[in-house]
């Protein structure tokens, strides 16, 4: 995904994405159904289709189809205070929320950094 359409501050700037829940585990059998139908490309398109042959996400216990796994953006922060003592976090939030829908975003995670 690109961020460069994305605000940048001093304190705050889009690092990354993540998997929400979590990141959707590829396994053996979308390997193997990509190879056999797809020349080895594994994509959205395959993934798909593998499941329709019984192909699911690896983590442990998941129930979820790729689609129903979402994506959320990774916020770096230079900011050593607690993440609801800082306001300008929630100014950028809101900054950066009608793109976030537009671009299916369903949240938000944070990573510290250095100052």
């Amino acid at each position: 995904m690109d961020f460069d359409h994305y605000p940048k501050s001093d304190k705050f700037y889009i690092k990354d994405t993540i998997g929400v829940p979590h990141p959707y585990c590829v396994g053996t059998k979308h390997v193997v159904h990509a190879s056999e139908n797809y020349n080895g490309i594994l994509n959205e398109r395959s993934i798909e289709s593998a499941e329709k042959n019984g192909a699911r996400c690896e983590v442990k216990g998941c129930e979820l189809s790729y689609a129903e796994h979402k994506t959320g953006l990774l916020i770096a922060v230079k900011d050593s205070r607690e993440l609801n003592d800082i306001p300008e976090l929630q100014d950028y939030l809101l900054s950066i929320k009608d793109m976030a829908e537009m671009d299916g975003i369903v949240g938000f995670a944070f990573v510290r950094e250095e100052e």
